[in-house]
């Protein structure tokens, strides 16, 4: 499962998921939306809002979810913290 977090650097809820993902010693892909425009561009024609922060899930059947609220963030990684840290090759 490959993760990517879009988020905005001074967004306390965006901030929230960061220090969990600090605290598992977890490092995703991560995507300023106010810094680059592709990453925005990308959450809107994904996502459908332009809200952070927001997982992009892309699953190994191929298929992509779109996560918002940082809790739902949280946990989801909690849930597949197993899968996340160690990916399968």
């Amino acid at each position: 499962m490959n993760l990517t977090l879009y988020q905005d650097p001074l967004c306390p809820f965006c901030m929230r998921v960061k220090h969990y993902l600090n605290s598992q010693g977890m490092k995703i892909p991560m995507k300023n939306t106010m810094t680059d425009v592709q990453a925005y561009k990308e959450l809107m024609l994904g996502g459908g809002q332009a809200t952070v922060p927001c997982m992009k899930i892309e699953l190994p059947d191929g298929q992509v979810q779109w996560m918002y609220e940082s809790m739902d963030i949280i946990d989801f990684l909690s849930d597949n913290l197993a899968e996340i840290a160690q990916p399968s090759a």
